[in-house]
Parts: C-alpha cells; structure tokens; sequence
C-alpha cells in the first residue's frame, strides 16, 4: 500500500477498496473461469480466457505468495507437474494442442490462486455453490432443449450439456459434471439454515440428480454414490433432507423411462469396451516406459483397426498417469490425492464436511474414464473442475485450520 501513496482523491479511494477486497475478486475472476466448464462452447476459447485473470492475480499476488510459502502440498504439486513437463523431453511425437510449458504454469498458477482462495474458507463455498447452481441452470435448460427435441427420447437417448461444443457435452463428461454439482447441492441442502435456502438446494439437488440419471453414465453415478457416501458418513444425523430428495429425483426418473428398460439397458451395455482399453494400453508397457511412461503429449490413442472403433484416451486418469507418467508419476500422483483425502478427513471431523465428498465424487468419476488430471489439455477436459479444484480449496482451507507455529496464517492485512 506505501508504493501507492502518491495516488489522491477518487482515485486513492477506489485502489484501496480493489486492495482491501483483493481475496474476493480473486475468488469472483477464478469463479466466473470455472464456470467456462459448463457453459463454453469449447476448450481452445476456455483455456484462452485465462489471460483475463492476470489482473486479478497480480492485484492478488501478495496472497498467492503467502499460499505458495507455507502450504506444503503445492510443493508437491509442483513436483508433478514439474515431472509432467520434463516427461515431454521423451515423448513420442509430441502434440501442439496437447499443452506444453504453458499448461503446467497456468495448472500451477491457478492452484495457487485457489488455494489462496481457499485460505479463506467461505470464499471456496460460495465458488463451489455458484458452480452448483450454475449446473443446475444448465442442466434444467439442457433437459428441455435436448428432450424437446422431437428426435430424442428420455428413455433411449442420453441427455448432452447442450452449451458445450456443437453436438452438446458427451453424455459421460454430461453425467460427471452433474454428479459432483449434486454432491456439493446435497452437502448445501444439509447445511441450509431456513426453509427458503433449503427449498432452493432441494430444487438444485433434484435437477442435477435427474441430470445425472439422464445421462445414463454409470461412471458418473459411481462418483456420485461414492461422493454422497462420504457425505453421509459425516452427516448422517440430517441426511434425511437430502436422500428424500434425491430418492424422488430418481424414482421420477424411472417412472418417465417405464422403469425396467432403462436399467436392464445400463446393465446391457456391460464394460463398454474398457477392460479391452485397459489390456491394450498395459500390454504396450515395457522397459524404462514402466518406470518413466511414454510422455505427457504422446498421443494415447488407439487406432479404429486394432479394437474397431476409435479410442481417444485410456477411459481411466490413474491408468493415463501411468502410461504417461510411469511409476514415477503416479506415486507423485496418488502423493498429492492421498494427502488431500488424508486433510479431507480431519477437516471433516472438524466439521468441514464439504471437500471429502467433492473429491471422492471426483476421484470415484475418473476411475473409469478421464485421462490427465493435472492439466487443462485433457480430452475429457473436465478431471481439473472435478479434483484439483476441491483440492486446492481444501489445502487452502486445511492450512489456516491447522497453521504451523510462528507462521504468518496469511489472513491479516
């Protein structure tokens, strides 16, 4: 604030207001970019607007600082990422759109800047309730142009977020999206306090349930059931105010599709092709490429010839680490998921029961699909939204619950 002493009047005035309510436009500018997951109409567009944040960053440079010194887990972070770059010295033919040094700046910058937000507990929930209710507008409107469409029908045709791309989302990425605004509206719906709040999450809550059973994704409604499992674990006392709900959404489902045929036709559809995926790629693993995988920006296609149709990516973000990553990245890996599942749970038990269920929906939707985490240039696209988000809040959170003796919390100005 000294370096701006020679600024006068109105001028003086608003640069102190921006200074003093830093955190928030932070908070706001990292908001309204998360949002692009569900309303941009592709991710080129979505990856470039982050050159509008840079603003925001540098006014708030001085928190993410404080978040980068003392908060321990973005050094390990860092450690991947850094080891995500180097990989690409090795790849095979390394792809342009694929990302490069550029992807794991933004990755690590915009870590920062969440887990500075984050810091501030209160701003990361009301980013994490935007983003529900944002999803909740998208998916209700998607479900009425989608299903408006004479052509398409509720019990055989998977409903597409609408907004994105000009096919609409893929019925999968559409599914995980919902289910892990579902877990945070439940979480919401559990904590609300007055009727009107309560009606607003239960109204969230049954929209992006009926979303997610639309899409007929079972890896999304794994996330989501391993997601609301962590919930309930934590708030089992009141869990009544969101599975009532929630066990409507889904009856009311079944009822429109006739019951029976929509659940016969998930089981129908068996492993849809991932066990040959997986075989695939492991059989392909051999040498210094299980130690040190093949390289972030090689191309983890496989050919329509070999399996007879085409695979854009291994259909598992951990099996994608370790073709891309070796050992070496996944033990970096499963590093930095452990120790967020690990401060998930003591700030659970401390009553903050919000960041368990987000990331173990997260976690639990990229088992069968997604590809790599740590990145903006994934095909699936989404694996940022559903678990590095979460868990920068919660590491941002976790270290001002719990700060190191003699160590600046970061929250005084």
């Amino acid at each position: 604030m000294g370096g701006m002493s020679w600024l006068r009047g109105r001028a003086r005035e608003c640069w102190i207001c921006c200074w003093e309510r830093r955190e928030v436009a932070l908070a706001l500018a990292l908001g309204l970019w998360l949002a692009g997951f569900w309303v941009a109409q592709d991710g080129w567009h979505h990856r470039r607007a982050l050159i509008l944040l840079v603003p925001i960053l540098l006014l708030g440079g001085d928190r993410m600082l404080v978040a980068a010194r003392t908060v321990r887990w973005l050094w390990v972070v860092a450690l991947l990422v850094g080891w995500q770059a180097l990989s690409r010295i090795w790849a095979e033919s390394p792809l342009g759109h694929a990302g490069g040094p550029g992807d794991s700046v933004a990755v690590v910058l915009l870590g920062v800047a969440l887990v500075a937000v984050g810091r501030r507990g209160v701003l990361g929930e009301q980013i994490t309730g935007g983003l529900a209710v944002l999803g909740a507008a998208v998916t209700a409107y998607s479900l009425w142009v989608f299903y408006g469409d004479p052509t398409h029908d509720l019990a055989s045709d998977r409903v597409r977020n609408v907004l994105v791309y000009s096919e609409g989302l893929n019925p999968v990425l559409t599914g995980m999206l919902c289910s892990s605004a579902a877990v945070a509206a439940g979480w919401f719906a559990l904590r609300s306090s007055g009727w009107k709040t309560g009606l607003l999450w239960t109204a969230v809550l049954v929209v992006l349930v009926f979303g997610l059973m639309a899409s007929q994704s079972r890896g999304a409604m794994l996330g989501f059931v391993v997601g609301f499992g962590a919930l309930l674990l934590f708030e089992w006392r009141s869990c009544h105010i969101a599975v009532v709900p929630m066990a409507l959404s889904v009856a009311v489902y079944f009822i429109a599709v006739q019951g029976g045929n929509a659940a016969s036709e998930l089981i129908e559809r068996g492993s849809t092709g991932r066990h040959a995926i997986y075989q695939w790629f492991l059989e392909r693993l051999s040498g210094l490429e299980v130690l040190m995988g093949r390289g972030f920006g090689t191309l983890s296609e496989i050919p329509e010839e070999e399996l007879g149709w085409l695979v854009h990516h291994p259909h598992s973000s951990y099996l994608t680490q370790l073709v891309l990553g070796g050992l070496v990245g996944t033990g970096l890996l499963l590093l930095v998921l452990f120790w967020s599942i690990r401060d998930s749970l003591r700030l659970g038990g401390l009553g903050q029961s919000l960041w368990a269920p987000l990331l173990a929906c997260g976690l639990g939707s990229l088992l069968f699909d997604g590809a790599e985490i740590f990145s903006l240039h994934s095909v699936p696209r989404l694996e940022f939204l559903l678990v590095v988000v979460p868990a920068c809040l919660l590491a941002g959170q976790s270290s001002v619950r719990q700060p190191s003796p003699g160590k600046d919390s970061g929250m005084e100005d």
